[in-house]
């Protein structure tokens, strides 16, 4: 029987990019048979009270909105097994840096999901070792998430 992680999907989805890339690694995670994909927590799908930024951009500079989306990221990243990432280089997302930060004091791994293109990139000092494991997204339909292993990703610090 193949164990089935419950992962909480980090992403950036606020340049056409970042969404293109968050959409290709849902669509590999959903075909991975190590991914609980319909329990897998997704921040887009969990925001307070159901709002939904991307139509209501406006609410980003609600307080309380951004209090409970804040809290329930956490609360997902509490009930995950593992925390995963789509990680672009080239443009790092501080939030979810703190996520990776708040995954790994809680003893969480985590995997950074990174393009096909990306060989030995610069990446921030304090990321590259928090990382358990590095993997670009043409693997991640089949990337096996029981196995995980930690792996130090050929990066050049910053």
């Amino acid at each position: 029987m193949t164990v089935k992680n419950i992962l909480y999907f980090a992403c950036s989805w606020f340049s056409p990019a970042e969404t293109e890339f968050m959409k290709k690694g849902q669509d590999a995670l959903s075909q991975n048979p190590t991914v609980d994909w319909d329990n897998t927590f997704r921040p887009l799908d969990h925001q307070y009270q159901n709002i939904d930024v991307t139509k209501h951009p406006e609410k980003m500079k609600d307080p309380e909105w951004q209090v409970g989306t804040f809290r329930n990221d956490l609360l997902g990243i509490d009930r995950a097994d593992i925390v995963c990432g789509m990680f672009l280089p080239q443009k790092p997302d501080s939030g979810m840096a703190f996520e990776y930060g708040y995954a790994y004091a809680n003893h969480k791994p985590i995997v950074s999901v990174i393009p096909d293109n990306v060989v030995a990139p610069e990446i921030n000092l304090m990321l590259i070792p928090s990382v358990t494991h590095y993997v670009h997204l043409s693997d991640l339909a089949t990337f096996n998430f029981n196995n995980l292993e930690f792996d130090l990703f050929p990066a050049t610090a910053y």
